[in-house]
């Protein structure tokens, strides 16, 4: 059991200093998304009034927890209108955690255990909020929100650089607290799976058990993770919207 090593599948010229060869985490990424793609299309198809077998139930179930908790609840009376984008992001999310727990070491692992694609999910979801508020408010108003009208100029000094930096300070805990959670959950995994190969014969047993339980535990991980992503991000996209 190893961890998956990133390497150039496609190599591609350098375009302004950046390297835009096709990796196979880049692979994993479209294959994620396809999964995504394909799996959402296959729920929703043929759809009646009730939900049919166990895998339509399943989904419909998640899409009402998600519209409920984060659509209606995170995002408020404008929420509606951000539910694709908001059910796109958990499912996507979700589907990228998910692939750490696929038996084919060394070539499948959680592509969200990589800062740079978290780093790149929560940049995502903060250029939309900039352009929420900045459509909601105006530049002046987008820029207000760092210093309300009638504060004195002298707290204002300090009021605007801890604001800046608690607003700056959203897009890396977004990207830290998934990539954290994901690759600490993928390490445990190897771990486990590891000892239980080089254990002795009396000791596999236990290894064994305690190698599915934490299987169990990380697909709750999983679905927990891509969730409190998907909030945080409809909780953003409401503050940007709002006037207060």
């Amino acid at each position: 059991m190893y961890e998956l090593e990133t390497r150039v599948v496609v190599p591609l010229p350098r375009v302004l200093g950046l390297d835009l060869s096709i990796t196979n985490e880049v692979v994993l990424l479209w294959l994620a998304a396809l999964v995504t793609f394909i799996v959402l299309a296959l729920a929703c198809r043929r759809r009646g009034p009730v939900a049919r077998g166990v895998f339509q139930n399943l989904f419909e179930a998640l899409i009402e927890f998600i519209e409920k908790e984060i659509v209606r609840e995170s995002v408020g009376p404008s929420g509606r209108r951000w539910a694709p984008f908001l059910l796109t992001l958990f499912f996507f999310i979700l589907f990228c955690n998910l692939m750490g727990l696929a038996p084919l070491p060394g070539r499948v692992k959680s592509v969200t255990s990589s800062l740079s694609v978290t780093a790149a999910l929560a940049a995502m979801v903060f250029a939309t909020t900039v352009v929420v508020s900045i459509r909601a408010h105006g530049p002046l108003g987008f820029l207000r929100k760092f210093c309300p009208r009638g504060v004195p100029w002298w707290l204002a000094v300090a009021m605007v650089p801890i604001e800046l930096v608690s607003w700056l300070a959203r897009p890396i805990s977004l990207a830290v607290r998934l990539f954290v959670n994901m690759m600490v959950g993928h390490h445990l995994l190897v771990l486990f799976i590891g000892f239980e190969i080089a254990a002795v014969w009396y000791l596999k047993t236990v290894l064994y058990v305690g190698a599915v339980l934490m299987s169990c535990f990380e697909i709750f991980v999983c679905l927990v993770q891509a969730f409190v992503f998907t909030m945080l991000a409809g909780v953003y996209i409401r503050e940007a919207s709002e006037a207060h």
